[in-house]
């Protein structure tokens, strides 16, 4: 079976749906944070508090500033650096949204963040090692959640942790 076979209508809708809103989000290129968004509505994700607006508001946030994660802008600030103010006058200078990573390899016509498609290839091995014979949206989780970056923090921050969605996971009958 090949891999794009393994995948469940769900986790190809989502995979599409991150496109096209990046698409329309007029964004550089398809982050995680596209899958994440894409994936809300999941069953796996039943019962945690995801607001999207809230959710969109700390991407945004996480893109103006390069791609720091709120732990790299604290490590900073503990050097005496404030994240915040060099962004505001380097944005001042240069214009807003100067500091947002540029394009990268093109997918569906749209470049693809690396992060991303390291994300499909651990759903693939999250899938394996729980003995799944698909790729459902809960490895797909379990694959943003390993992460250091924004999308997981943005989740643990509200409660969704890689042990919970893990667990959740095996219990899930094979499809």
């Amino acid at each position: 079976m090949m891999v794009g076979e393994r995948f469940t209508k769900e986790a190809r809708e989502a995979v599409k749906a991150a496109v096209r809103d990046a698409e329309q989000a007029h964004a550089g290129e398809v982050g995680v944070e596209f899958l994440l968004l894409a994936l809300l509505d999941a069953p796996v994700l039943a019962g945690f508090d995801l607001p999207r607006e809230e959710l969109e508001a700390a991407f945004h946030e996480y893109r103006r500033k390069g791609g720091l994660t709120k732990a790299d802008a604290e490590a900073l600030r503990g050097l005496g650096i404030d994240v915040d103010q060099v962004i505001d006058s380097v944005e001042q200078s240069l214009g807003t949204g100067v500091l947002r990573p540029g394009p990268r390899r093109r997918w569906f016509g749209m470049p693809l963040e690396p992060a991303f498609r390291k994300v499909l290839e651990n759903s693939l091995r999250e899938s394996r090692d729980l003995g799944h014979n698909y790729l459902g949206a809960e490895h797909i989780l379990l694959a943003l959640l390993q992460g250091k970056g924004i999308v997981a923090e943005v989740l643990t921050e509200r409660g969704v942790t890689y042990e919970e969605i893990r667990k959740r996971a095996a219990s899930a009958r094979a499809r």
